[in-house]
């Protein structure tokens, strides 16, 4: 009934927002999208705030344009990964007409929708005019609201009963079943899942704060108070993280030491050991903080040290990869079936697809759209590397998005990484799409001519 209340009381109020600023708009979308609670609508159907949310700043875009000089921009980016989308689309279509499909028109539409999105919360965020002022409200607002979602992961934990309502009441959904599967098994939610319905979602979450928390301190060009701001973040990301239980957490700490060691490090080396000293201080302390209540957690101490052992041992991805017994066996067949484009979003009996980003690309579009997905990525990585060398916060924002998707190719083996993941998409998109934004390398460039 609450979360109901919130819906009717806050969205007639953003809906309002964008028809004043586009740009305020903008920001509003990225924290609802974040921390908006889930409204049931039924027992089949959650509604989260982007899905809405989007489509109407889309709307209110091409409204104002309307009325004005209809002009707008456009980058090969974008076009690239329409062209990928032309695959899902047509590998969905044969299979619809080849007679394979038992899924109704409406849930290949919103399926279909869930991959769209992307190529607009680009195309919103390269069109808006932005300035330096607001990219670095977006970006600490990222840091900012970690530590509410940090918090409500270790209240998972630890077995808060608060904690456990906020969860079932806001960020649960019908599709997604892990906290209803560890309610069921062991009565509580002992790998935390914060606002994204899954330990490896939440995982990866942490992973993109580390990042983000970790470069702001090596670059610098922040205020004295903020430096403690953001090793608190990171202090608390990455305990929060240890709550998820995830091999992806453990194994992305690593990915994240050498993409700092491979590409901060030889340009800031005097504040790169200086931040890798304090941060080891900050990560001892709060393990001394927090340790003793996780320990208390009869099944904590037990899973984190399976997930040891699982890497270790060099067994972290055999439960997926296994040709013979690994949950993606018959994945593998269907695969070979349909080589070229897929099945598209078609979801065939006893094939499971949706853990790996890289084998649910194979499966749903083929050899010819995960080499067009491949595309999409290695352009994203050319411009975010060309403008990086760039100073201000547009170097900035190129450089952060250039670390967040080496992180999540690293971390789409096992998951979705942040390219198609709940609540977390939507950020990636829209730092893509800020990073092309030509108003905000316009804007630098001005600068950089007066200075």
């Amino acid at each position: 009934m609450f979360v109901m209340l919130l819906w009717i009381v806050i969205m007639p109020l953003v809906t309002i927002v964008p028809l004043l600023s586009m740009r305020t708009a903008l920001a509003v979308f990225l924290i609802g999208t974040l921390i908006f609670p889930s409204l049931w609508l039924g027992e089949e159907v959650a509604l989260r705030f982007e899905i809405v949310y989007c489509l109407w700043l889309v709307f209110v875009f091409f409204l104002q344009k309307s009325t004005s000089k209809f002009t707008f921009r456009w980058h090969p980016v974008l076009s690239r990964y329409s062209f990928f989308l032309l695959i899902i689309a047509l590998s969905t279509m044969f299979s619809l007409l080849t007679g394979v499909s038992k899924n109704s028109l409406i849930q290949l539409l919103i399926s279909f929708y869930g991959m769209f999105r992307p190529l607009l919360v680009m195309f919103l965020f390269m069109n808006i005019p932005l300035d330096e002022k607001f990219v670095r409200r977006i970006l600490w607002g990222f840091i900012y609201l970690s530590i509410p979602i940090d918090i409500l992961s270790f209240g998972q934990t630890i077995g808060l009963d608060i904690a456990q309502k906020i969860t079932l009441q806001g960020y649960t959904s019908p599709s997604r079943t892990p906290v209803f599967s560890l309610l069921k098994e062991l009565g509580r939610i002992t790998r935390s899942t914060g606002v994204f319905e899954s330990p490896v979602f939440n995982a990866i979450y942490f992973l993109m704060v580390l990042v983000t928390a970790g470069f702001f301190l090596i670059r610098g060009g922040y205020k004295s108070f903020h430096k403690w701001i953001l090793y608190f973040a990171l202090g608390l990301a990455l305990i929060a993280g240890i709550t998820t239980l995830s091999s992806t957490f453990l194994l992305g700490l690593v990915v994240i030491i050498v993409l700092f060691i491979v590409f901060l490090l030889p340009k800031y080396q005097r504040r790169f050991l200086r931040v890798a000293i304090r941060t080891t201080f900050i990560i001892i302390l709060f393990v001394v903080l927090f340790l003793p209540y996780l320990s208390k957690q009869p099944y904590f101490l037990g899973g984190l040290n399976y997930q040891f052992h699982r890497i270790l041992l060099g067994n972290t991805l055999k439960t997926r990869y296994n040709p013979v017994t690994g949950i993606l066996a018959n994945t593998y067949h269907a695969i070979v079936q349909r080589p070229l484009l897929g099945w598209g979003l078609i979801q065939l009996e006893d094939v499971f697809v949706g853990d790996s980003l890289y084998m649910n690309i194979l499966y749903d579009a083929g050899i010819l759209g995960f080499l067009l997905f491949l595309w999409v990525i290695w352009t994203i990585l050319k411009q975010n590397w060309r403008f990086s060398k760039n100073t201000g916060v547009y170097s900035k924002i190129n450089m952060l998005c250039f670390l967040w998707t080496l992180l999540s190719l690293a971390t789409c083996v096992g998951s979705g990484g942040a390219f198609i993941m709940l609540r977390l998409q939507e950020w990636y998109w829209a730092v893509v799409g800020i990073s092309l934004n030509t108003y905000l390398a316009k804007t630098n460039s001005d600068l950089e001519k007066v200075s």
